[in-house]
C-alpha cells in the first residue's frame, strides 16, 4: 500500500507548528517559574504543546484530503492558544504572541477568511475555558516572560518574512525563465523549413530540426556533436568568432557562412543566432537558425571537400 503524502501546506506548517508550539511550551515553563508550579498545567503542555503537533501531521498525512484536514488543523491551533490564553490568565505579553503567531498563519494560509475564523475560534475557546476555569485574569508578565515572548514573536515575524522573501525570488525565476523560453519558442516557430539548432555554452548540439537531414547524416548533427563540425572548414574560424560574440551578447546577432553537407557541395547560410540566458545573465543556450541563400555552390576548379 502506497504511503500518502501530504499536502504541501501542511508539510510547511508541520515544521511551524512544531517550533511555535514547543517554543510556546517554553513560554508555559517560564510563567509557571513566575507564578507558581502547577502539575495539571504541565501535563497540559505536554498534550497540547508537545504531542499536538505531531499527530495534527499524522492526521493531514492520512487523510483523503489533505488540504481540509490540515485547515482543520488551523482552527484546532486557534482553539488550543485560545485555551491557553485563558489558561494563564490572559497574561499580555504570552496572549500577544499567541494572537500574532495565530492571525498571522491563517491569513497566509487562507486571506481575510481563515484569518476571521480563526479569531473567532481563538475568541470562542478563550471564553469557554475562562468560564470553565475561573480564573481571574492576570495580564501582568514578568522580565522572563516577557522577553521570550518579545522575541517569539520579532523571530516569527522574521520567519514568515524570510519565507515570503524566497518563495518571491523563486517566482521572479520562473517567470523569468518561461519568458526566456517562451521568446526562444517563437523565435523557432518563425524560422520553420529553415536550418534550426540549439546549443549548449561550449556550443554542442542539444537539439537540431529534422531539416538537417536534408543536408547531413544524422550522427553529424546528433545530440553532444560539436555544431562547428557542420561547417565548412574555410569558415570554421569566422563560425567560431560569429559564437563567442553571440556568448557576449544579450540580443540577436547575424552572419553568412558556408555549410559543408555529407554529400554535394558547399552551400551558402545567413545564420541568425539568439543567446538564451538564465535570471542571473548567465548563458543558458545559443539557439540559431541557418537560412539557405543559394543553390549549391559548385567550385570554380578542383574536387568538393570531403567530409573527414
Amino acid at each position: 500500500m502506497a504511503t500518502r503524502v501530504a499536502h504541501r501546506l501542511a508539510r510547511t506548517n508541520y515544521l511551524t507548528r512544531t517550533l511555535s508550539f514547543a517554543f510556546s511550551f517554553i513560554v508555559v515553563l517560564a510563567v509557571m517559574e513566575e507564578r507558581g508550579f502547577s502539575a495539571g498545567t504541565l501535563a497540559l503542555g505536554f498534550v497540547t504543546l508537545l504531542a499536538y503537533p505531531q499527530l495534527a501531521y499524522l492526521y493531514a498525512r492520512q487523510a483523503t484530503d489533505s488540504k481540509r484536514a490540515e485547515f482543520h488543523n488551523l482552527n484546532a491551533d486557534a482553539v488550543l492558544m485560545g485555551l491557553w490564553a485563558a489558561q494563564l490568565q490572559f497574561a499580555l505579553w504570552p496572549v500577544c504572541g499567541a494572537l500574532v503567531g495565530i492571525s498571522l498563519n491563517n491569513a497566509v494560509c487562507g486571506g481575510m477568511r481563515r484569518f476571521l475564523l480563526g479569531s473567532l475560534y481563538w475568541c470562542a475557546a478563550a471564553a469557554v475555558w475562562a468560564l470553565v476555569r475561573q480564573y481571574p485574569p492576570d495580564i501582568y508578565s514578568g522580565p522572563l516572560v516577557s522577553g521570550l515572548c518579545f522575541a517569539g514573536i520579532l523571530g516569527y515575524v522574521t520567519a514568515l518574512g524570510l519565507l515570503f522573501h524566497t518563495q518571491n525570488s523563486r517566482l521572479l525565476m520562473t517567470r523569468d525563465v518561461l519568458q526566456t523560453s517562451n521568446e526562444q519558442f517563437c523565435f523557432i516557430a518563425e524560422s520553420a523549413g529553415d536550418l534550426v539548432v540549439v546549443l549548449d555554452p561550449e556550443y554542442h548540439i542539444t537539439y537540431a530540426s529534422q531539416s538537417h537531414a536534408k543536408h547531413f547524416d544524422p550522427e553529424h548533427f546528433a545530440e553532444g556533436r560539436e555544431w562547428l563540425g557542420l561547417i565548412h572548414p574555410d569558415d570554421i574560424g569566422l563560425a567560431k568568432i560569429f559564437l563567442d560574440s553571440l556568448r557576449q551578447s544579450v540580443g540577436q546577432e547575424h552572419m553568412k557562412l558556408r555549410m559543408l553537407p555529407s554529400r554535394g557541395f558547399p552551400f551558402a547560410v545567413e545564420c541568425q543566432g539568439n543567446p538564451g540566458r538564465k535570471p542571473g545573465g548567465e548563458l543558458q543556450m545559443i539557439v540559431l537558425v541557418c537560412r539557405n541563400l543559394t543553390a549549391p555552390v559548385i567550385p570554380d576548379s578542383g574536387p568538393a571537400p570531403v567530409r573527414p
